[in-house]
């Protein structure tokens, strides 16, 4: 949700600036011209261009080495002509957006320069550099040798610049037009010189010619045969010889109707050949927001590949070549060196910019809103705390009534490596303190939150507070102002004593790992109570149970890229497949726990998306068992959701501990199509269907029945095993509403009466943000 509120932003602030970059050329209407079809073929040529590049690539050679600088860089461009206007605009606005949203950019406006030979002046906000020496030596080593380092500068330190450009990372893809399939903006783009696509592309001769250096490059067109799959469409150059090569690209998507946001998506690709080998020497991507020629918002991302060879270097050649440290990725005269463009008059004044930001207070008071947008929180002393998350500060259930409650935690400004925080909470209506208290130590220096990627975290937590059954307190959400709206009675907790020391460790692969040692002391607070049969078939009601467990777990997500919020993570780019699983064992006697078992579960996530740009399916499966006899309250208790806020992992339309048992496999399918009957009046409407259905499986075995075993807990007000029916409920929902909102319907399909055949709501509509390209 944070990126989305990111991106809502963005989108107003520059909404009611229109677009604005010189285009070398409309391809767009170069390509819808009526007559394309008629021009000559050229798909021998692009044959002949795909077998000779792969023969003469240069990473066919045993030994390559190069260097790569990447420039990235978002700018306010706005045309000469109407900088004054724009800022007398900017003063003069009296409604909400302009006043608090588009007043506070105003001084980027009087920092604008000249944007090269064009008709624009640009304001560069954000700009980040990377530089590679990539040593390659196939006969010593299969993987090469990289040596890098990378610098960040500009305005927007609130949203924390890696995270920016983890976002703008996903937004430009990494395009390769050789290759099968190539990501852009978390779309899949079929390549238009790979053979196997061939077929899905049409090639044209134009009849012009473009000297390009020192070669006379042919043009040809291309464009998908079919509009509606996710395709690039543009020119490509190449060389008149015999051996055709390709030197130049210029392209763009097959579709761009259907892209978010974006008002111009243009890319350009060049290549050379040096000692007979094809090198990629530049590559271009340019995003843009806005559509006319008074202002816009521009990401470009520039690539410069240089300083090849195909000889062995020495260790005193690979140290002349760069030494990246990190002492020097802040060092101008360094970077001056390093980088083979220079930066542009807009880049060169971000210090100056940045000051500038520092001194408006519009601008910081949009900065604090943001703030607390994204993280629910509010900086003090001089933002070495934040108290937070607000939107847990008052909330309502059933058993406390309305709960108030005040927290917050160090931030990274007071310690790069530790942090302290917690909270307290007073329900009006039990009249009963909670609390939480959290220690947390990084084994690695951080730079904006300790929980920040790669984690390496030794953590200590404990709390007392209520707790719905099935859900961890640690973690708990149930006091989000959101969740006080339920469509039953919210009276099923227990009050929870939790002790958590953990150790957890990441690496580069997205492979995490986390050891822990945890205590519960579990007293019940609502309705469902511990019951046991005794001797003579009498019942006591038991008052708490303990529990002390060792506790590991393992996760792995390859390519998974994440927008960070404190300790919390909004995917970016899910991962291909997403697997994690935990083992948990309880030690009996060990602080007076009164159970001994083994509990095992995994999770794996794995999304699949159709062709053609239909859409995408999300698919979880999910397993677990108990090795070992307990009571119900230690069983697995599948998370119910009764709040109208729609879930992606719960339950929808099942209660909060409903059922119970020890051994289950269960299955989520969620599927998102690019496509609703209202694009049959409205072409360029951008919502989305949504399709999904969930079911679990698991009959509770007789060792864990108390009907066939009375020294268990008895089941009692409202709680049951799941029987031999599966649990299912599906839902139906429009996402993209506005670009932001998606409104769900979610239906029971089995068990859809109680125990004492009492009516049990079957469905609900429900509300969630949403966003895609």
């Amino acid at each position: 949700m944070l990126l989305r509120y990111f991106l809502i932003l963005c989108l107003l602030l520059f909404y009611t600036y229109s677009s604005a970059q010189e285009e070398r050329r409309d391809i767009k209407y170069t390509l819808s011209l009526p007559n394309k079809d008629s021009l000559p073929d050229a798909k021998d040529y692009i044959l002949n261009i795909i077998e000779n590049h792969h023969q003469n690539k240069y990473t066919n050679q045993p030994v390559y080495n190069y260097e790569f600088y990447r420039k990235t860089s978002v700018d306010i461009v706005v045309h000469k002509d109407s900088v004054d206007s724009q800022i007398e605009r900017i003063r003069n606005g009296n409604d909400l957006i302009s006043k608090y949203l588009i007043r506070p950019f105003g001084f980027c406006f009087e920092h604008v320069k000249p944007n090269g030979d064009s008709e624009m002046k640009a304001a560069t906000i954000l700009l980040f550099e990377d530089h590679k020496s990539v040593f390659t030596n196939k006969l010593q080593s299969k993987n090469p040798s990289i040596i890098q380092t990378s610098t960040d500068n500009g305005i927007f330190q609130v949203l924390g610049h890696k995270n920016i450009l983890s976002f703008l990372d996903e937004a430009f893809g990494d395009i390769d037009l050789f290759k099968y399939n190539s990501n852009v903006m978390l779309l899949s783009f079929k390549g238009p010189l790979n053979k196997e696509n061939t077929e899905m592309y049409s090639y044209k001769l134009s009849g012009h010619k473009k000297l390009i250096g020192k070669d006379e490059c042919i043009e040809i067109v291309f464009y998908s045969k079919d509009m509606q799959e996710n395709a690039f469409s543009g020119y490509l150059y190449i060389t008149s010889d015999d051996n055709p090569r390709l030197v130049e690209a210029e392209f763009m998507f097959n579709n761009p109707e259907n892209i978010n946001f974006l008002r111009k998506v243009a890319f350009r690709h060049k290549f050379s050949e040096k000692e007979a080998k094809i090198i990629p020497v530049e590559k271009e991507n340019i995003l843009q927001i806005g559509s006319d020629n008074k202002g816009t918002i521009v990401a470009s991302r520039k690539d410069i590949y240089f300083n090849y060879s195909f000889k062995p270097l020495s260790a005193e050649q690979k140290t002349g070549r760069i030494q990246s440290k990190d002492n020097k990725k802040n060092d101008p005269v360094f970077w001056e060196q390093l980088r083979p463009i220079p930066l542009t008059a807009s880049q060169m004044q971000l210090d100056t910019l940045k000051l500038a930001a520092d001194r408006d207070k519009s601008f910081r008071r949009l900065e604090s809103m943001i703030r607390l947008g994204l993280s629910g929180s509010l900086s003090i002393a001089d933002g070495k705390a934040d108290i937070g998350p607000l939107p847990h500060f008052v909330s309502y259930n059933d058993m406390e009534g309305l709960r108030v409650r005040v927290g917050g935690n160090t931030t990274i400004n007071l310690s790069d490596r530790f942090q302290l925080g917690g909270y307290a909470a007073y329900g009006t209506k039990d009249q009963d303190l909670k609390y939480q208290a959290n220690l947390a130590y990084s084994l690695l220096p951080k730079s904006k939150y300790l929980w920040e990627y790669p984690k390496k975290v030794i953590a200590f937590a404990y709390a007392s507070d209520l707790n719905i059954p099935g859900q961890d307190v640690l973690l708990m959400n149930r006091d989000h102002f959101a969740q006080s709206f339920a469509h039953t009675p919210t009276d099923n907790m227990s009050h929870q004593q939790v002790a958590l020391l953990s150790f957890e460790s990441e690496n580069s692969h997205n492979f995490t790992y986390k050891i822990a040692g945890k205590f519960t002391y579990d007293q019940p607070m609502g309705v469902v109570k511990y019951i046991q049969v005794r001797n003579n078939n009498d019942t006591t009601v038991i008052n708490s149970i303990t529990s002390s467990e060792l506790q590991f777990s393992v996760r792995y997500a390859p390519g998974e890229k994440f927008f960070q919020r404190k300790e919390r993570r909004t995917a970016i780019r899910r991962a291909s497949i997403e697997f994690d699983f935990t083992h948990r064992i309880g030690i009996k006697r060990i602080f007076d726990s009164n159970h001994s078992y083994q509990v095992s579960n995994f999770n794996i996530f794995k999304r699949f998306s159709f062709d053609k740009n239909i859409g995408q399916i999300d698919t979880y499966l999910s397993g677990g068992k108990i090795w070992g006899q307990v009571s119900f309250p230690l069983l697995f208790i599948p998370e119910g959701n009764q709040s109208y806020v729609f879930s992606p992992t719960a339950y929808n339309c099942m209660n909060f501990y409903e059922f119970v048992t020890d051994r289950f496999i269960s299955t989520s399918i969620n599927t998102t199509l690019n496509w609703t009957p209202i694009r049959l009046f409205l072409e360029n409407d951008k919502m989305k269907i949504c399709l999904g259905a969930k079911m679990i499986y698991g009959p509770l075995s007789e060792r864990n029945n108390p009907a066939t075993h009375p020294e268990l807990f008895m089941f009692n007000n409202g709680i049951r095993a799941l029987g031999d029916v599966p649990y299912a409920e599906a839902s139906i929902g429009i996402a993209n509403i506005f670009k932001v909102l998606r409104i769900d319907y979610a239906r029971r399909l089995t068990y859809t009466s109680g125990l004492d055949g009492e009516d049990i709501t079957r469905g609900s509509i429900l509300f969630s943000g949403s966003f895609s390209f």
